[in-house]
């Protein structure tokens, strides 16, 4: 489920269909995602880097990993989640 919903969007005066709005909120994941992950690796020293990166091609295992070493996953996911939102909030006029 994205973080994105149609009624945030109606909120700050954006109307989409609903083919629109799909589109509109896979993009949305797609970036936060990148965003979360490119934080997280930030985040990471040397030896935690090459950890993430050995695991970067089994998904369970990686998420399992970072669950257990990221310690502020739930900080870096809210605070991009606010800032993609925010963002979008700021920029409602032009899409």
């Amino acid at each position: 489920m994205s973080a994105l919903s149609k009624e945030f969007l109606q909120n700050i005066g954006v109307e989409l269909d609903d083919s629109t709005y799909q589109a509109f909120a896979q993009h949305f994941d797609e970036t936060l995602s990148q965003r979360i992950i490119d934080e997280i690796i930030d985040s990471l020293d040397e030896a935690q880097l090459a950890q993430f990166n050995a695991l970067k091609d089994s998904d369970d295992q990686l998420w399992n990993w970072v669950q257990a070493n990221v310690t502020d996953l739930g900080e870096i996911i809210q605070e991009e989640v606010d800032i993609l939102l925010g963002d979008i909030a700021e920029s409602a006029d032009e899409i």
